[in-house]
């Protein structure tokens, strides 16, 4: 089923309830269109209202404390796994993936990184913004794992 299709079937059925609500209130003051319209209106600005404070605490919660937790999460996967060091200083963390998957390592280190990878593209498929933590979450355990202080330019060590 095409992901949009699925996010607005799921939209409608969570206004199933707003409507039935609207719909008692309007019948329990012996009111109009308007007082049901009011009501619904009113039920969607406060779930807006809601949706923002979750939202908000969300992102408060990953500052203080869930990108610390997942980075080191994903430094214990590579250590575990024992991944090579970074080979390029620009390399971000797709590209180190990348060049192990493709590169001359064992085969336990290249499932590693296609099981991390799948992980990845798991958490883009639930939003952008878990996505985009995610990668953000890598990116600082690469650099704590291999500093790019530590790797060669790109082509330095060709000469």
């Amino acid at each position: 089923m095409n992901d949009t299709r699925s996010r607005v079937i799921l939209a409608l059925f969570a206004l199933i309830p707003y409507l039935l609500v609207s719909w008692a209130y309007m019948a329990f003051v012996d009111g109009g269109a308007s007082e049901f319209w009011r009501t619904f209106g009113l039920l969607i600005v406060v779930r807006l209202f809601f949706s923002v404070i979750e939202t908000l605490g969300s992102i408060l919660s990953w500052r203080l404390y869930g990108k610390k937790f997942m980075v080191n999460r994903f430094l214990e996967l590579l250590r575990a796994n024992h991944f090579p060091k970074r080979q390029y200083a620009h390399d971000d963390f797709l590209n180190y993936l990348a060049r192990i998957e493709d590169g001359p390592y064992p085969p336990s280190v290249k499932a590693s990184a296609k099981e991390i990878n799948f992980i990845l593209a798991t958490f883009e498929n639930m939003g952008i913004l878990l996505g985009m933590r995610m990668h953000s979450a890598t990116e600082a355990a690469l650099d704590a794992y291999s500093p790019k202080s530590q790797a060669p330019a790109y082509g330095a060590d060709a000469a």
